[in-house]
């Protein structure tokens, strides 16, 4: 997804669990992304959403350009997943 659409992905997929995402979310992002790599094991930027069920977003940045992969832990269901899945696609 485009590093436009970061702060929008995690204000949805906060909705579908129940977690109040807010300014100090988004301050807690703030530069995070600017020495990630996608390609680098180590080189994710991992922010926990306390909502039901928790989830970890990890999101790292393509090496020279502003396109942001994002992978999602925690215990999801498959309607949860599909949910987010469809909200990566239309972003």
């Amino acid at each position: 997804m485009s590093e436009d659409n970061v702060v929008r992905f995690l204000e949805k997929i906060s909705s579908y669990i129940g977690y109040h995402y807010d300014a100090l979310d988004e301050a807690a992002l703030a530069g995070a992304l600017e020495q990630t790599d996608d390609e680098s094991p180590d080189g994710w930027f991992s922010y926990p959403l306390a909502g039901t069920p928790p989830v970890t977003a990890s999101l790292a940045r393509a090496t020279g350009g502003s396109i942001v992969s994002v992978r999602i832990q925690g215990e999801i269901d498959p309607i949860l997943a599909a949910r987010f899945e469809t909200l990566l696609d239309l972003l």
